[in-house]
């Protein structure tokens, strides 16, 4: 059990506690699985009383487990408040310790402490304190996104979507609270200012009257929703059964909005990456108002990148696409999929089977060819530079080097299974036109 990671002793962690040192969070594995260190700081952040902070945080990340999952991980959580601290230079050591809360048959859950600015505290203990998603749902999350950009089908119904039709005017105040409300999701964590404002300007305004259903369970979705007041409940026919008081089914859940409080939980986030039947019903149980988000609008924010425009001058560049020309390398820059990496992670590794090429947009990352006498040939590559070409042409399906990145660092990734169905759609539609014209 200990090389997966579970641990029979409890860990103690110490700390000295500083007058930067503004919020303590101690919580379970189930709180982070899908909100990082920085969301649940930036939620706290938001309230002076940290009960209220805690409610929040176990809020929407339940909210989130019931979005992605069928069942909940243990969601414990402690914040704390640190008011003043007598001296820095006589300061009071901490010491928080690990305590076991959960149900039974789970593991018990690491507990660490975090910094308002920084994130995470570095902090001595036997196991590394994470600060991003938890691998699998980081796995699950970029599989669903990817499908997300590269449905050829709804690529086309985009191309006939102005998306400066869907903009309204929003005040300064509405656009806070949709801020508040978007900046814990998974969805919204890499998007530009330029992109925030857009999904500011495309959400619809959404009254809601008592009583009134927003969502009906097995029906298709295609919009997320923002609670901006108002209480709504969530209702679940069990599997093999039929809704026969006509009500939606029995309660799980109530999502409270309050504008006062500045709760704006969210649901319906998995509508915005595809069509799926919807796992429940949402009723509102008094007058409130909504933000939604269309599928359509959101894939068209995402899709409507000014630093696409700069990456197909890179794809012009490429021996690769010599022969293309920028209407089709512009079908291609839509196609790539934009995916972060944490300082030191390894992208590629030399010798491994290759099928993706990638173009760095922001940070810097580490080449490292090994040749065949052992020795290393190392080059720093930058923003517009780019790794892989000779997978992506064919001339070798191996990685010539490893890249890793040696800051945060955001690509533009192009696999070749996804640049020969986008170009075959590209020239098919092509075909068709000039046939039509002929």
């Amino acid at each position: 059990a200990e090389e997966l990671g579970v641990f029979a002793e409890p860990e103690m962690i110490t700390r000295d506690i500083t007058s930067q040192d503004k919020i303590i969070v101690l919580a379970s594995d189930g709180v982070f699985e899908f909100l990082t260190n920085q969301s649940v700081i930036d939620i706290c952040a938001k309230f002076s009383d940290p009960l209220e902070a805690c409610r929040a945080v176990v809020a929407e990340s339940y909210e989130l487990w019931l979005q992605y999952e069928l069942r909940t991980d243990d969601i414990t959580m402690i914040c704390i408040f640190v008011d003043d601290v007598a001296s820095d230079n006589n300061s009071v050591s901490h010491s928080l310790y690990e305590s076991e809360n959960t149900a039974p048959g789970d593991e018990a859950s690491a507990k660490v402490a975090f910094d308002l600015v920084d994130g995470y505290i570095p902090v001595e203990g036997s196991k590394p304190v994470r600060n991003r998603l938890s691998k699998e749902k980081s796995q699950a999350l970029e599989k669903m996104k990817t499908k997300l950009t590269k449905n050829n089908g709804e690529l086309e119904d985009l191309e006939n979507v102005d998306i400066n039709e869907l903009i309204t005017e929003k005040s300064s105040e509405e656009k806070a609270h949709i801020a508040e409300a978007i900046r814990a999701s998974v969805m919204f964590q890499n998007i530009t200012d330029i992109q925030r404002e857009m999904i500011f300007g495309v959400m619809e305004s959404i009254p809601v009257k008592k009583g009134e259903w927003v969502i009906r369970q097995d029906t298709v979705g295609d919009r997320f929703y923002i609670v901006d007041d108002g209480k709504f409940e969530v209702r679940i026919v069990p599997d093999g059964e039929t809704d026969t008081r006509g009500d939606g089914g029995n309660i799980v859940h109530v999502y409270d909005g309050s504008r006062e409080n500045h709760a704006h939980p969210s649901f319906g986030e998995l509508a915005l990456m595809y069509s799926a039947p919807r796992a429940a019903s949402i009723i509102a149980q008094t007058d409130g108002h909504l933000w939604a988000l269309h599928r359509f609008a959101f894939r068209k924010v995402l899709l409507d990148k000014p630093e696409r425009k700069e990456l197909v001058q890179v794809l012009q560049r490429l021996t690769h696409f010599k022969d293309q020309d920028e209407v089709e390398l512009k079908n291609v820059a839509d196609s790539m999929e934009e995916i972060t990496y944490g300082s030191g992670d390894t992208i590629v590794k030399q010798g491994d089977a290759g099928d993706c090429f990638f173009v760095i947009s922001s940070g810097h990352c580490e080449c490292t060819q090994e040749e065949n006498n052992g020795e290393e040939i190392r080059t720093e590559l930058k923003i517009d530079e780019y790794f892989g070409e000779e997978v992506l042409s064919g001339a070798d399906e191996y990685y010539k080097a490893t890249l890793k990145a040696l800051s945060t660092t955001t690509c533009w990734k192009l696999e070749k299974a996804s640049l020969k169905k986008t170009m075959a759609s590209f020239r098919y539609k092509r075909n068709k036109v000039e046939t039509n014209i002929a």
